[in-house]
């Protein structure tokens, strides 16, 4: 077991694709909250009812293109391959987050829709083609080895993420302090407060999945790569 876990973790393929999914997945995470208090205190003014109404327009058109997203993320993976469709899937999902800014307007609130199906592509491109990625990491250290070890990968990977999103949920209520906000204000928050959420709601993704297009930008194993350790594998051992 801990021979295992140890030549998992010295793999650099492996950790670059954690990186990439603690950055995207905890990034929106640790402000997830914030965009419901962007949309009843900016857009809505403060009339919770209002900014619940459009919150649930777009969670809910948001929803519904992650299913699209599945889809298309996994038609586009086998034509241009898996890094490049992440690559484009996380772009953009930064161009959502970016309009943000521009489209959570308190005059024309139903602009809150715009970024929806963009926001889609970074959650839902993430899961589609990272675990397939891990899978060739997989396949890669077999071929290497002469062990499998998907179990391991699995199990590292996904606690990984369960550990991000504690620490995020956490960090998130740390962050909303920082912006000064108080229950006890309700719609009458001050100026400041108002911005620094806002800037925290579509700036702390931006960052976060741009650093992960970084980190999978030098990750090696390309389709090309992955095809030739398939067949060296089925040569030794079979197809299975």
């Amino acid at each position: 077991f801990f021979k295992g876990f140890g030549i998992t973790l010295k793999s650099t393929s492996f950790l670059k694709l954690c990186a990439a999914t603690f950055l995207v997945f905890n990034g929106f995470m640790l402000v997830a909250s914030f965009q419901f208090y962007v949309i009843i205190y900016y857009v809505a003014g403060g009339d919770e009812s209002l900014g619940a109404k459009y919150a649930g327009y777009a969670g809910t058109v948001g929803a519904i293109c992650t299913f699209a997203v599945v889809a298309f993320v996994t038609w586009l993976g086998t034509r241009i391959g898996k890094r490049y469709a992440f690559f484009v899937s996380i772009g953009m999902s930064i161009i959502g987050y970016g309009l943000k800014w521009i489209c959570y307007n308190p005059d024309i609130p139903l602009l809150v829709i715009l970024p929806a199906p963009l926001m889609a592509f970074g959650l839902g491109g993430l899961f589609t083609l990272v675990p397939s990625m891990v899978a060739d990491v997989v396949d890669a250290d077999e071929l290497e080895t002469h062990e499998r070890r998907e179990g391991m990968y699995g199990s590292i990977f996904w606690f990984m993420v369960k550990l991000g999103m504690a620490a995020a949920l956490g960090g998130g209520g740390y962050l909303l302090n920082a912006t000064g906000f108080s229950v006890d204000l309700g719609g009458q928050q001050a100026d400041q407060t108002i911005t620094m959420l806002r800037i925290f709601d579509a700036g702390i993704p931006v960052i976060t999945s741009a650093l992960a297009i970084w980190a999978v930008a030098s990750f090696p194993i390309t389709e090309k790569v992955a095809h030739e350790v398939r067949m060296k594998l089925e040569q030794r051992r079979g197809r299975s």
